[in-house]
């Protein structure tokens, strides 16, 4: 009886160790989560800097009379371009 209750100490031992090291494999990869996720919020927050200048100078631009005509003009070129292509490939 006694050597039956060792055996199912070493064995609920040997789970203990087990468990201890898939915690500790979980754990790392929390961390290393955690840190991909700082670090994607640098740069999203460095790419939504640059999109706000550049929707800042965007509206600088179009807010110009003589740019405008030339927004819609190049707009409207790439869109007739886009129907001669489509057409001709039918």
């Amino acid at each position: 009886m006694e050597q039956e209750n060792d055996r199912e100490l070493d064995h609920l031992a040997d789970r203990v160790a087990l468990l201890k090291n898939v915690t500790h494999g979980i754990n790392k990869e929390v961390n290393d989560q955690h840190k991909l996720l700082d670090n994607m919020d640098g740069s999203f927050a460095s790419v939504g800097g640059l999109m706000s200048a550049v929707t800042d100078k965007f509206r600088a631009v179009y807010n110009d009379k003589a740019n405008k005509r030339l927004i819609y003009g190049a707009v409207g070129v790439a869109a007739g371009l886009f129907l001669v292509w489509y057409f001709m490939l039918r």
